[in-house]
Parts: structure tokens; sequence; C-alpha cells
């Protein structure tokens, strides 16, 4: 009855575990999914929040694998290659999120760092999870062990994905106070003066 009790206590301690982790993929996911669909738009004022729309609808499916390689090639990339692309002709607006770093080195491992969050996703889901044997208790203390040492990786990556979305924030409110404040309403009604006189 005792090892019926501690098999019990492991597994509830392994699921709850679990469950932290899958949590934290889901959240890399979903941040994923938003810097994606807010990353490249582009157009007039009612096309880019069509667009948007669409950019959600189309990445709501995705797998986390091909949600990191879109991140990587669409968004993250290296200072001295940033070059801005723009696809529509004629009167519109272009917003474009790029994450660029100074270290083509420190860029790979935050590649590198994403990859593995991804194969490491798959394969507890996909293997880990699927061999193990319900009725014993090493096997889920080897599945605790295996999950306590995933889960800093999952936290570090989140935490280098909230300061992406903290700086994107950071910037638009920056850009919509300065649009807002007197002295830029000031600086281009005197734009619009000097050009007309």
């Amino acid at each position: 009855m005792n090892e019926l009790v501690d098999i019990e206590a492991v597994r509830s301690e392994a699921l709850r575990k679990l469950g932290r982790n899958i949590v934290n993929f889901s959240k890399i996911e979903a941040v994923l999914k938003y810097l994606l669909s807010v990353g490249q738009l582009e157009g007039k004022e009612k096309t880019i929040s069509e667009q948007l729309r669409r950019n959600q609808t189309r990445l709501r499916k995705q797998t986390l694998g091909s949600l990191v390689q879109d991140f990587h090639k669409n968004i993250l990339g290296d200072a001295n290659q940033s070059e801005l692309t723009t696809d529509f002709s004629g009167v519109g607006i272009s917003v474009s999120l790029k994450v660029s770093y100074n270290n083509p080195d420190f860029l790979k491992e935050q590649k590198r760092a994403l990859r593995s969050i991804v194969t490491e996703r798959n394969k507890l889901i996909h293997q880990d999870l699927a061999f193990i044997d319900t009725s014993s208790i090493e096997d889920y203390r080897n599945l605790i062990t295996l999950l306590d040492e995933q889960n800093p990786r999952l936290l570090a990556q989140l935490e280098e994905l909230k300061w992406i979305i903290e700086s994107l924030r950071e910037s638009w409110k920056a850009f919509q106070d300065l649009s807002k404040s007197p002295a830029f309403l000031q600086s281009i009604q005197s734009n619009q003066s000097d050009t007309q006189a």
C-alpha cells in the first residue's frame, strides 16, 4: 500500500511539472505568433488591419517548428545585413519588425536555442511521454528530472521574447507620445509653412 501512495505522489508531481512545461511551451508559441503577425504589415489603414487579421489566421495552426523558422527568417537578423523591403506600390505605410544583433555568434546562439526548444518539445511529446511506464516510480522520477532540467531553458527563452515584446511596446508608445507632443505638431506646421513660402 505504501508503494501505491508513493507512486501517486510521484505521478502527481510529474504531471504538475509536465503541465508547467507545456504551458511554457505554449507561451513561447503564442509570443512567436504575435511577433510574426505584426512583424511585417504594409498598405493603407484599412488594408493593414485586414492583413493583421489574415496573418493571425494563417499563424493560428502553424507548428512551433514552422513558427521558429519564420521567426528566424523574417525577424531575427544580423545588424550588418539588415535591409528594408516593401512589396506594395502607391501610397501606404510599411511597418516591419526586425531584431538585429551586432554579434553574429550571439545571433547564432539565439537561433540555436530556439531550435533546441522545438526539438525538446517534440521529443517530450512524441517520445518521452509516449514511452513512459505509468506503473513505474522510476520512470516518473526520470520524467521529473527531465522537466526540471528543461524548465530553466524555457524560462530563459520566454525572457528573451519578453524583451522583444517590451521593446516593441516601448517603441510604439514613444512614437505615439512623440506624434501627440506639441513640439512635434509645431515642427510639422512650421515645415508646412516653410514649403508653402
